[in-house]
Protein backbone atom coordinates (compact mmCIF):
# COMPACT_ATOMS: atom_id res chain seq x y z
CA UNK A 1 0.00 0.00 0.00
CA UNK A 2 1.84 3.21 -0.79
CA UNK A 3 -0.18 5.53 0.88
CA UNK A 4 -1.90 5.36 4.81
CA UNK A 5 -5.50 5.20 4.49
CA UNK A 6 -5.72 7.91 1.88
CA UNK A 7 -8.90 9.67 1.14
CA UNK A 8 -12.13 7.07 0.32
CA UNK A 9 -13.96 7.63 -3.05
CA UNK A 10 -17.52 6.31 -3.51
CA UNK A 11 -17.84 5.65 -7.02
CA UNK A 12 -21.73 4.86 -8.41
CA UNK A 13 -21.49 2.76 -11.25
CA UNK A 14 -24.51 1.81 -13.62
CA UNK A 15 -26.75 3.02 -11.09
CA UNK A 16 -30.56 4.21 -11.92
CA UNK A 17 -31.36 7.97 -12.12
CA UNK A 18 -32.87 7.72 -8.24
CA UNK A 19 -29.25 5.62 -6.93
CA UNK A 20 -27.91 8.47 -5.53
CA UNK A 21 -30.64 9.82 -3.19
CA UNK A 22 -31.32 6.41 -2.41
CA UNK A 23 -27.91 5.55 -1.28
CA UNK A 24 -27.72 9.25 0.64
CA UNK A 25 -27.39 8.35 4.50
CA UNK A 26 -29.04 8.89 7.06
CA UNK A 27 -27.21 10.27 9.90
CA UNK A 28 -24.82 13.57 9.65
CA UNK A 29 -21.41 14.04 11.17
CA UNK A 30 -20.22 15.25 14.04
CA UNK A 31 -17.75 15.66 16.34
CA UNK A 32 -17.15 12.63 19.03
CA UNK A 33 -14.78 11.14 21.40
CA UNK A 34 -13.64 7.55 21.84
CA UNK A 35 -11.51 5.80 24.49
CA UNK A 36 -9.39 2.48 23.33
CA UNK A 37 -10.93 -0.56 25.26
CA UNK A 38 -8.15 -3.19 23.56
CA UNK A 39 -6.20 -4.19 20.39
CA UNK A 40 -6.14 -7.52 19.15
CA UNK A 41 -4.38 -8.95 16.20
CA UNK A 42 -5.82 -10.95 13.82
CA UNK A 43 -2.61 -11.90 11.17
CA UNK A 44 1.07 -10.71 11.86
CA UNK A 45 0.57 -7.52 10.26
CA UNK A 46 -3.45 -6.62 10.54
CA UNK A 47 -5.72 -6.07 14.06
CA UNK A 48 -8.73 -4.89 15.64
CA UNK A 49 -8.77 -1.60 17.53
CA UNK A 50 -11.83 -1.42 19.94
CA UNK A 51 -13.62 2.15 21.14
CA UNK A 52 -15.91 2.74 23.41
CA UNK A 53 -18.15 6.09 23.15
CA UNK A 54 -16.71 8.69 25.59
CA UNK A 55 -18.79 11.71 25.00
CA UNK A 56 -19.23 14.59 27.93
CA UNK A 57 -16.46 11.89 29.64
CA UNK A 58 -18.55 8.67 29.84
CA UNK A 59 -19.10 5.82 28.65
CA UNK A 60 -22.84 5.58 26.56
CA UNK A 61 -24.00 3.26 23.16
CA UNK A 62 -22.31 3.87 20.31
CA UNK A 63 -23.43 6.95 17.63
CA UNK A 64 -25.99 5.83 14.97
CA UNK A 65 -24.41 5.33 11.63
CA UNK A 66 -25.29 2.91 8.32
CA UNK A 67 -23.24 -0.41 7.54
CA UNK A 68 -20.57 0.53 5.72
CA UNK A 69 -19.92 3.81 6.89
CA UNK A 70 -16.39 4.96 7.91
CA UNK A 71 -14.97 7.31 10.53
CA UNK A 72 -11.90 9.84 10.77
CA UNK A 73 -9.86 9.76 13.87
CA UNK A 74 -7.86 12.90 14.83
CA UNK A 75 -4.01 12.49 16.63
CA UNK A 76 -1.30 15.07 17.16
CA UNK A 77 1.97 14.06 15.50
CA UNK A 78 4.99 16.84 15.47
CA UNK A 79 2.41 19.38 17.58
CA UNK A 80 -0.11 19.18 14.98
CA UNK A 81 -3.29 17.27 14.29
CA UNK A 82 -3.62 14.99 11.41
CA UNK A 83 -6.58 12.70 10.69
CA UNK A 84 -7.10 9.10 8.73
CA UNK A 85 -10.49 8.02 7.45
CA UNK A 86 -10.64 3.69 8.53
CA UNK A 87 -13.99 1.81 7.60
CA UNK A 88 -16.19 0.79 10.83
CA UNK A 89 -16.28 -3.17 10.66
CA UNK A 90 -19.07 -3.37 13.54
CA UNK A 91 -22.45 -2.95 12.86
CA UNK A 92 -24.46 -0.61 13.88
CA UNK A 93 -26.35 -3.22 16.18
CA UNK A 94 -23.57 -3.62 17.98
CA UNK A 95 -23.58 -0.46 20.68
CA UNK A 96 -21.09 -1.13 23.08
CA UNK A 97 -17.96 -0.45 20.79
CA UNK A 98 -16.47 0.28 17.00
CA UNK A 99 -14.40 -2.27 16.01
CA UNK A 100 -11.87 -0.96 13.14
CA UNK A 101 -9.30 -3.35 11.39
CA UNK A 102 -6.39 -1.74 10.24
CA UNK A 103 -3.21 -2.98 8.87
CA UNK A 104 0.07 -2.05 9.71
CA UNK A 105 1.55 0.21 6.86
CA UNK A 106 5.88 0.47 6.59
CA UNK A 107 6.40 3.66 7.08
CA UNK A 108 2.59 4.59 8.01
CA UNK A 109 2.27 7.01 11.16
CA UNK A 110 -1.16 6.54 12.21
CA UNK A 111 -1.06 2.54 11.79
CA UNK A 112 1.50 1.98 13.55
CA UNK A 113 0.92 4.39 16.51
CA UNK A 114 -2.47 3.13 16.60
CA UNK A 115 -1.49 -0.41 17.36
CA UNK A 116 0.49 0.48 20.45
CA UNK A 117 -2.51 2.32 22.16
CA UNK A 118 -3.41 1.00 25.57
CA UNK A 119 -7.29 1.18 27.22
CA UNK A 120 -8.24 3.84 28.14
CA UNK A 121 -6.29 6.43 25.50
CA UNK A 122 -8.51 9.31 24.34
CA UNK A 123 -9.13 10.57 20.73
CA UNK A 124 -11.30 12.84 18.84
CA UNK A 125 -13.14 11.25 15.66
CA UNK A 126 -15.44 12.87 12.93
CA UNK A 127 -18.22 10.19 12.09
CA UNK A 128 -19.96 8.42 10.67
CA UNK A 129 -19.42 9.58 7.11
CA UNK A 130 -18.99 8.12 3.71
CA UNK A 131 -21.86 7.27 0.94
CA UNK A 132 -20.90 2.97 0.53
CA UNK A 133 -23.77 2.24 2.20
CA UNK A 134 -26.39 -0.73 1.93
CA UNK A 135 -29.06 -0.20 -0.33
CA UNK A 136 -32.31 -0.94 1.27
CA UNK A 137 -34.57 -2.50 0.65
CA UNK A 138 -32.48 -5.56 -0.63
CA UNK A 139 -33.75 -6.50 -3.76
CA UNK A 140 -31.19 -8.38 -5.51
CA UNK A 141 -28.66 -11.11 -4.51
CA UNK A 142 -25.22 -9.40 -3.19
CA UNK A 143 -21.90 -10.05 -3.66
CA UNK A 144 -18.90 -8.32 -1.63
CA UNK A 145 -16.10 -8.18 -2.96
CA UNK A 146 -12.66 -6.96 -1.57
CA UNK A 147 -8.73 -7.29 -0.97
CA UNK A 148 -6.90 -7.10 1.99
CA UNK A 149 -8.39 -4.67 4.72
CA UNK A 150 -11.50 -3.68 2.32
CA UNK A 151 -13.49 -6.37 3.87
CA UNK A 152 -13.92 -4.41 6.96
CA UNK A 153 -16.97 -2.17 5.46
CA UNK A 154 -18.53 -6.02 4.52
CA UNK A 155 -18.45 -7.44 7.86
CA UNK A 156 -20.52 -5.06 9.23
CA UNK A 157 -22.82 -5.16 6.38
CA UNK A 158 -22.99 -8.63 6.69
CA UNK A 159 -23.81 -8.44 10.50
CA UNK A 160 -26.53 -5.95 9.30
CA UNK A 161 -28.03 -8.72 7.12
CA UNK A 162 -28.11 -11.41 9.60
CA UNK A 163 -29.47 -9.01 12.45
CA UNK A 164 -32.38 -8.16 10.23
CA UNK A 165 -33.18 -11.24 8.64
CA UNK A 166 -32.47 -9.40 5.25
CA UNK A 167 -31.01 -12.31 3.76
CA UNK A 168 -33.78 -14.13 3.64
CA UNK A 169 -34.77 -15.27 -0.57
CA UNK A 170 -31.20 -13.61 -1.29
CA UNK A 171 -27.84 -15.00 -1.79
CA UNK A 172 -25.39 -13.26 -0.24
CA UNK A 173 -21.19 -13.97 -1.79
CA UNK A 174 -18.24 -12.65 0.56
CA UNK A 175 -15.13 -12.92 -1.93
CA UNK A 176 -12.18 -12.18 -0.40
CA UNK A 177 -8.43 -12.04 -1.70
CA UNK A 178 -4.99 -11.39 -0.17
CA UNK A 179 -1.89 -12.62 -1.21
CA UNK A 180 -0.70 -15.42 1.72
CA UNK A 181 -2.88 -17.83 3.54
CA UNK A 182 -2.02 -16.19 6.48
CA UNK A 183 -2.82 -12.96 5.66
CA UNK A 184 -6.70 -13.99 5.38
CA UNK A 185 -9.26 -12.02 7.64
CA UNK A 186 -12.43 -13.18 9.64
CA UNK A 187 -11.70 -16.67 8.07
CA UNK A 188 -13.34 -17.98 10.68
CA UNK A 189 -16.17 -15.73 11.10
CA UNK A 190 -16.86 -16.26 7.47
CA UNK A 191 -16.54 -20.15 8.07
CA UNK A 192 -19.11 -20.22 10.80
CA UNK A 193 -21.98 -18.03 8.53
CA UNK A 194 -21.41 -20.38 6.04
CA UNK A 195 -21.99 -23.24 8.16
CA UNK A 196 -24.86 -21.03 9.84
CA UNK A 197 -26.61 -19.59 6.76
CA UNK A 198 -27.03 -21.91 4.04
CA UNK A 199 -27.38 -18.09 1.17
CA UNK A 200 -24.48 -17.13 2.68
CA UNK A 201 -21.33 -18.18 0.46
CA UNK A 202 -17.69 -17.53 1.61
CA UNK A 203 -15.14 -17.10 -1.54
CA UNK A 204 -11.76 -16.89 -0.19
CA UNK A 205 -8.70 -16.45 -2.65
CA UNK A 206 -4.84 -16.44 -2.47
CA UNK A 207 -2.71 -15.31 -5.04
CA UNK A 208 0.48 -16.43 -3.56
CA UNK A 209 -0.33 -19.76 -1.70
CA UNK A 210 2.66 -20.21 0.52
CA UNK A 211 1.72 -23.19 2.10
CA UNK A 212 0.23 -26.87 0.09
CA UNK A 213 -1.90 -27.28 2.70
CA UNK A 214 -3.93 -24.72 1.10
CA UNK A 215 -6.48 -26.44 -1.15
CA UNK A 216 -8.99 -23.31 -1.64
CA UNK A 217 -9.07 -21.03 -4.56
CA UNK A 218 -5.83 -19.69 -6.14
CA UNK A 219 -5.31 -16.50 -7.83
CA UNK A 220 -7.41 -13.11 -7.74
CA UNK A 221 -11.18 -12.58 -6.75
CA UNK A 222 -12.28 -11.66 -10.22
CA UNK A 223 -11.99 -14.91 -11.53
CA UNK A 224 -13.62 -16.16 -9.15
CA UNK A 225 -16.28 -13.42 -9.15
CA UNK A 226 -16.61 -14.47 -13.31
CA UNK A 227 -17.17 -18.35 -12.30
CA UNK A 228 -19.67 -18.34 -9.01
CA UNK A 229 -22.34 -15.85 -10.09
CA UNK A 230 -24.35 -16.79 -12.55
CA UNK A 231 -26.97 -14.26 -12.47
CA UNK A 232 -25.27 -11.39 -12.58
CA UNK A 233 -28.33 -9.42 -13.37
CA UNK A 234 -30.05 -10.29 -10.27
CA UNK A 235 -27.22 -9.25 -8.00
CA UNK A 236 -25.65 -6.12 -6.59
CA UNK A 237 -22.16 -5.70 -6.09
CA UNK A 238 -20.02 -4.32 -3.34
CA UNK A 239 -16.39 -3.81 -3.95
CA UNK A 240 -13.62 -2.42 -2.09
CA UNK A 241 -10.13 -1.69 -2.25
CA UNK A 242 -7.32 -0.13 -3.38
CA UNK A 243 -7.63 2.19 -6.83
CA UNK A 244 -6.33 -1.26 -9.44
CA UNK A 245 -8.38 -3.65 -7.67
CA UNK A 246 -11.70 -1.49 -7.79
CA UNK A 247 -10.94 -0.39 -11.22
CA UNK A 248 -10.80 -3.40 -12.35
CA UNK A 249 -13.38 -5.69 -10.92
CA UNK A 250 -15.71 -2.61 -11.74
CA UNK A 251 -15.18 -3.10 -15.55
CA UNK A 252 -15.56 -6.79 -15.08
CA UNK A 253 -18.73 -6.27 -13.03
CA UNK A 254 -19.92 -4.11 -15.28
CA UNK A 255 -19.14 -6.14 -18.30
CA UNK A 256 -21.40 -8.98 -16.61
CA UNK A 257 -24.05 -6.33 -16.64
CA UNK A 258 -24.50 -6.73 -12.81
CA UNK A 259 -27.94 -5.32 -11.82
CA UNK A 260 -26.05 -2.22 -9.75
CA UNK A 261 -22.05 -1.83 -8.69
CA UNK A 262 -21.13 0.51 -5.95
CA UNK A 263 -17.14 0.64 -5.16
CA UNK A 264 -14.90 2.47 -2.62
CA UNK A 265 -11.65 2.86 -3.84
CA UNK A 266 -8.72 4.00 -1.75
CA UNK A 267 -6.75 6.38 -4.46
Amino acid sequence: MALEAPPKTVVPVSAPASAAYEARPKYRAARHFLKVREVTWMTPSTYLIYFTMDDNGQNQPVFEFEPGQFLSIFVEKDGKKINRPYSIASSPTEREALELCIKVVEGGFMSNFLKERRPGDRYAIMAPLGGFILREPIKTDIAFISTGTGVAPFVGMTKWLIHHNLMDGHDVYMFTGVRYVHELLYHDLFLRWEQKFPNFHYVPNISRPETPEWTGRKGYVQAAVQEEIKDPAGTTAYICGLHEMVEQTKDLCQKMGFALVRAEKWD
